[in-house]
């Protein structure tokens, strides 16, 4: 393998952490290898960038209602998700395919959905060649994030196969190991709580809701603190400063909040934390999945917040507080009785030993360019 391409896009942090994840395996797997990114939507043209993530933040936040419509209806009218991914396919796939070409990568895996419908144009056009894969970082996959036409669909666990399937009957499927960088993996908490200034004894919370500080922080800090008198919620703002000065009056009141803004710590602080809260379930999702922490989702974004959280809880690996005081009960229900928490925790480390390692998933990609046509099943 000599050159690698990796499409992803700066939508918050989450889809670059997983091609950094997905970089750093194919470093170790084909240490010659070049990688090369593209951003999709720098791709897709000028302003389409801030103009994206103004309309996703704007729905989070103040329109939660038509993002909610929007997912349902891509689930429930396959007329309606068939067009818009064609019409965002050629969108993206004309403006890929100079890009592409001027490259030439013996193998092309994308981490963002509309950089794989992208893809998937070029493949149906005769202009890409060589092994496609798209490894689907939300937990539960949505009608645009799966395509037939690549070689590979990475889901992140054995539940995600299902819904998969239903947006793209007979699409290539695998399960893939949490894509997420080599240090989130199981470790010493007692070592980690040590090294970060934590108290041995106390329940740690950790509070983190992505780059952009998504949802209700403040509330789940509250209700954290409130629970229990152990426990000590360390809440990581990321990039959003608004959000730490906001808490920081809090804080400075009470010694078991801690605030953290965009910081390199975050493996420690998932292997030092007795449950990681959260609202989505995308990256913060699997950063605790691979570290085998329990998940408590608390009043999850709409859309693929939800479906996230539905499916993590079906799975063993999260609970669902959706309601005021359901996350400070979830917290002293695993204070009082500890085997919840552990039994969660050894779920996702069965999880993460079955799924094996991310160099699995891009072994598998790569073998597909010995099938005629291009395309196997897994």
């Amino acid at each position: 393998m000599n050159k690698v391409l990796v499409v992803s896009a700066a939508m918050g942090e989450g889809h670059n952490a997983t091609g950094r994840a997905l970089q750093a395996a194919i470093g170790r797997l084909w240490p010659r290898a070049t990688v090369s990114w593209l951003d999709t939507l720098d791709v897709m043209g000028t302003g389409v960038g801030p103009l994206f993530r103004w309309i996703y933040v704007s729905n989070v936040q103040n329109t939660p209602w038509l993002y909610e419509f929007f997912y349902r209806s891509l689930w429930r009218y396959r007329w309606f998700a068939a067009a818009s991914k064609r019409f965002v396919a050629a969108w993206c796939g004309r403006r890929l395919a100079r890009e592409v070409a001027r490259q030439q990568p013996d193998l092309v895996v994308s981490t963002y959905p509309l950089g794989t419908a992208g893809l998937e144009w070029l493949r149906r056009h005769g202009r890409l060649p060589v092994p496609v894969g798209a490894w689907i970082s939300d937990f539960a996959p949505h009608p645009f994030w799966v395509y037939g036409g690549i070689d590979l669909n990475l889901v992140m666990h054995e539940r995600a196969i299902e819904p998969a399937l239903r947006c793209v009957p007979g699409a290539p499927i695998a399960v893939s190991a949490p894509p997420v960088r080599s240090e989130f993996e199981p470790g010493d908490a007692e070592a980690a709580r040590a090294r970060l200034g934590l108290a041995a004894g106390a329940f740690i919370a950790l509070v983190s809701c992505g780059s952009l500080g998504f949802g209700d922080v403040e509330d789940a800090a509250k209700e954290l603190l409130d629970a229990h008198p152990d426990v000590i919620a360390v809440v990581v703002c990321g990039r959003n400063d608004a959000l730490r000065r906001k808490l920081q009056p809090r804080a400075d009141r009470d010694p078991r909040m801690r605030l953290l803004g965009w910081t390199d710590e975050m493996a420690a602080n998932t292997i030092a934390s007795d449950v990681v809260v959260t609202n989505a379930g995308g990256a913060t999702g699997l950063e605790a999945l691979a570290c085998g922490r329990p998940v408590l989702m608390h009043r999850p974004i709409a859309a693929h917040g939800r479906a996230n959280a539905t499916l993590m809880a079906e799975a063993g690996l999260a609970m669902v507080c959706a309601h005021d005081g359901e996350l400070a009960a979830a917290v002293r229900g695993l204070i009082a009785d500890p085997g919840q928490g552990k039994a969660m925790a050894e779920a996702a480390l069965r999880h993460c030993v079955a799924a094996g390692d991310l160099s699995d998933g891009l072994l598998a990609l790569a073998a597909t360019a010995t099938v005629p046509g291009g395309h196997t099943r897994h």
